[in-house]
């Protein structure tokens, strides 16, 4: 999930919502629950996106310089609009979601390998390979869900159309162009397109609850069955996410095991009591009580910071640490 969002300052730069030691300790992301969500519909978002909306406007960066940055934090900063505006905040946010969505739109590829998606045009710059150009169904599945918002306000079509074509790219595999690897035999929506599969767990929460909006507010059949199927195989897998004291940030097979930062460890409790909620699972209902648990034990938040840390000297944010650690030089950029 980007932290790259609302900047008041810069002309491309697309900003950071959290402060450097909020960033640098991982603490948490200041999301909660939403709270104009619809079990039967599309309203509110399962999680609240207004802490990244700080003003009613589209980031510079996504104008100015499209693909450079995360798609994921133009879409959330979208989807915050909109929950502002549905917590009765103003028509000002209405309109910056709906600026958000014509973005979309906008620069949502035509045609060839990648007709539908939102496009990266550079390299990711840690933890996983990635050249560009690729694509993250995390940002696809957000980007369907504002504009499936935006329709149901404005009846504009052009958002209808471009949510549909946003899903394609989550079923197709990586390999091909697509954010998808076989997860219980399933077609599993990757936020990191990776050779081999990352199965990011937050990331493809997001974007499942785009299948499940586009099916629900475009009566699009095949959208939920999709949703249905990525649910199944997540309730089916859940404990591989769960190393038995916290949870896990992905199933890639790092030298060091990745676990969940104690912001990501927070959504992830968030997003499986969300989507609990939504589609009733007894596995994620209880795989959301013992993360819960786990976070609530101060010994297991001592170790899994400690093993966070080991994980990212072993594989490091900083480009420039990575130069130094010759270890870390094979994957971190």
């Amino acid at each position: 999930m980007s932290a790259e969002t609302a900047d008041p300052c810069g002309p491309s730069n697309p900003g950071r919502y959290r402060n450097l030691a909020e960033r640098f300790l991982s603490r948490s992301f200041r999301l909660g629950r939403g709270r104009h969500v619809d079990r039967g519909g599309v309203r509110g978002y399962p999680i609240d996106f207004r802490s990244k909306a700080d003003r009613p406007t589209v980031l510079p960066g996504f104008l100015d310089q499209p693909g450079r940055y995360l798609w994921v934090a133009h879409a959330q900063r979208g989807l915050g609009c909109f929950e502002r505006w549905l917590d009765g905040e103003g028509e000002q946010w209405l309109g910056g979601a709906q600026r958000a969505a014509d973005v979309l739109v906008e620069h949502q590829a035509q045609g060839g390998v990648h007709d539908g998606g939102w496009v990266q045009l550079r390299p990711y710059p840690h933890t996983y390979a990635l050249d560009p150009p690729w694509v993250s169904a995390m940002a696809q599945g957000e980007g369907a869900s504002l504009l499936v918002r935006l329709h149901a306000e404005t009846g504009d079509e052009r958002y209808s159309e471009a949510a549909q074509r946003a899903l394609r790219l989550m079923t197709v595999p990586s390999a091909e162009g697509g954010a998808s690897a076989p997860l219980a035999g399933i077609p599993f929506p990757e936020e990191y397109p990776t050779q081999p599969a990352s199965f990011v767990l937050n990331g493809a929460i997001f974007a499942m609850w785009g299948h499940r909006d586009v099916g629900l507010a475009l009566g699009d059949q095949a959208a939920l069955h999709a949703f249905d199927d990525a649910v199944g195989a997540l309730a089916a897998s859940i404990e591989r996410w769960d190393t038995g004291s916290w949870s896990r940030y992905d199933l890639f097979p790092h030298r060091v095991t990745n676990v969940a930062s104690n912001a990501y460890h927070e959504l992830h409790v968030s997003q499986l009591e969300a989507m609990d909620e939504l589609v009733p699972r007894p596995e994620l209902r209880a795989a959301a009580e013992r993360f819960a648990g786990y976070a609530a034990s101060p010994v297991r938040r001592a170790g899994a910071f400690g093993r966070k840390a080991l994980f990212r000297m072993a594989e490091p944010r900083s480009p420039r640490l990575a130069r130094l650690l010759p270890w870390a030089t094979e994957v971190s950029r």
